[in-house]
């Protein structure tokens, strides 16, 4: 691509061409589809940007409410395509205004310098985004400044053009070049400026080109809480949905929405609220998992546990909390979440130290009771977020009651609003917590240890436990403890 005398984008153009040609083909494809018993006659194949792209407007609000709206989607690669444009009017018909090829991505520069700075691409993203505040804003500056030199917007600011004709390998060694005398949180900071500074611009240039204010978002770019708090802050935009987990673990959902709508006008969907949609596991399987581990862990159903673990919140203990159904997709939203008191710093040291092993910059976040969203955080616009795919600023109560869940350095947030009606143990924990502390939210992360999966069985649960320093396990109903420890 480096030295291909032509445009590079037909180099992509022609793989990803091929590759649709023979895709339904691949041996190991049908072999396993037989398997199933299932018909290649029936496979659909849906691009991937359209499946992105279907997540962001079905499963909106304007979508149900017959809204018109502008529909793009931003990641690093998919089917030879790095984002796209599109237009669907208040019939739900569609019109892709354009699209963005994988040679111009914006999402290929952010992975690349997560690589440069020896994390893992495509996953490690989110933390360059946390380091990114510590950066003096001079330094921050000058790699942006390169980085700008090699993607850069077009001059009417509608699409990405890639200046530096960089990219895979070729890309990460123009950034050992360009970068090796530049600190590390800078690095971070400018790719982050370059990320806020191409999407920013690009999407409000597409408003005011179509007049369209209502904005629906999928692709990996818009996991960056920064960037979609700054276009939820557009002065263009009337509303803005941000599908949650809108990386590649949601083209299915896209898949199966756009196939559905394509088979019926009538096809019924409904706006996300909760995504409470994993498994949940009975009393008896509980009780069962339990007795597996009785030489390890004592435990006792209780008659309120939301009650019972406000007040060993309230007691600073922190809680590795598994209740109901699973959450869907990257962030945990209470159901299999470590939860703790947000008011003390030292719980983020307990945290790190004995549990999370997170890396000393990156911030938690904070669940948060709906009726004190606007205590906590500063909302210019009431746009629901409930599943911590937005960031915001913090209030002074914010920075007392909830100071262990913020951006340690510019006390920014990526709060859960949680509703009674999403969650209603979750909400009355909070509650409990409320009536015993006057805080209106707790400390929240993925129930996990550092690597690991989040939990979903109570085996994981327990499992999780006992290989940490959390001081006590709830599953359901039933208060688990460590044998020994009361």
């Amino acid at each position: 691509i480096k030295f291909y005398p032509g445009d590079p984008r037909k180099i992509i153009d022609f793989v990803v061409s091929q590759g649709e040609k023979h895709r339904l083909h691949d041996k190991e494809l049908t072999a396993n589809f037989q398997a199933l018993g299932l018909s290649l006659d029936k496979v659909r194949l849906v691009e991937h940007h359209q499946a992105h792209a279907a997540t962001a407007y079905y499963l909106s609000p304007f979508s149900l409410e017959h809204k018109p709206a502008l529909v793009i989607t931003l990641d690093g690669s998919g089917d030879g395509l790095a984002g796209t444009v599109s237009l669907v009017d208040s019939t739900g018909h569609w019109q892709r205004l354009h699209n963005i090829s994988s040679f111009d991505s914006l999402g290929i520069i952010y992975s690349r310098v997560t690589q440069y700075l020896a994390m893992k691409p495509w996953e490690h993203e989110f933390k360059l985004m946390g380091m990114a505040p510590y950066a003096a804003p001079e330094y921050a500056e000058k790699v942006f400044a390169i980085l700008n030199g090699y993607l850069r917007l077009s001059p009417d600011n509608l699409s990405f053009e890639n200046q530096g004709k960089l990219w895979g390998n070729s890309l990460l060694e123009q950034l050992w070049h360009d970068l090796r005398e530049h600190r590390f949180d800078a690095v971070a900071a400018g790719v982050q400026l370059l990320h806020e500074r191409l999407i920013v611009p690009f999407t409000d240039s597409w408003i005011k080109k179509t007049g369209i204010r209502n904005v629906a978002v999928a692709g990996g770019c818009f996991m960056n809480i920064k960037a979609n708090k700054l276009l939820m802050e557009l002065d263009s935009v009337d509303d803005l949905f941000v599908m949650p987990s809108c990386g590649d673990d949601s083209c299915a959902i896209g898949a199966a929405l756009w196939e559905g709508s394509r088979l019926s006008t009538e096809y019924n969907r409904e706006n996300l609220s909760g995504l409470y949609w994993g498994p949940e596991f009975s009393e008896p399987e509980i009780i069962e998992a339990l007795n597996r581990y009785s030489d390890a862990v004592d435990y006792r159903k209780s008659d309120d546990i939301e009650k019972e673990s406000a007040r060993l919140l309230a007691d600073h203990k922190i809680i590795g909390r598994m209740s109901g159904r699973m959450e869907w997709g990257s962030r945990a939203l209470g159901n299999r979440s470590i939860i703790a008191n947000a008011s003390r710093l030292q719980n983020i040291r307990k945290l790190n130290a004995a549990i999370k092993m997170r890396d000393f910059w990156m911030p938690f976040a904070p669940s948060i009771k709906w009726e004190r969203r606007h205590d906590y955080a500063v909302i210019k616009k009431e746009i629901p977020a409930y599943h911590m795919v937005m960031g915001f600023d913090s209030t002074p109560p914010a920075r007392e009651h909830l100071i262990a869940a913020l951006h340690p350095y510019d006390y920014s947030m990526r709060p859960q609003f949680v509703k009674q009606e999403h969650t209603p143990g979750y909400h009355r924990l909070l509650t409990e917590f409320e009536k015993l502390t006057g805080y209106g939210g707790v400390l929240n992360t993925s129930f996990n240890l550092h690597g690991w999966p989040i939990v979903c069985s109570p085996d994981d649960a327990i499992t999780t436990f006992l290989k940490s320093d959390l001081d006590c396990l709830t599953l359901n109903d039933f208060l688990v403890w460590k044998k020994g420890k009361s």
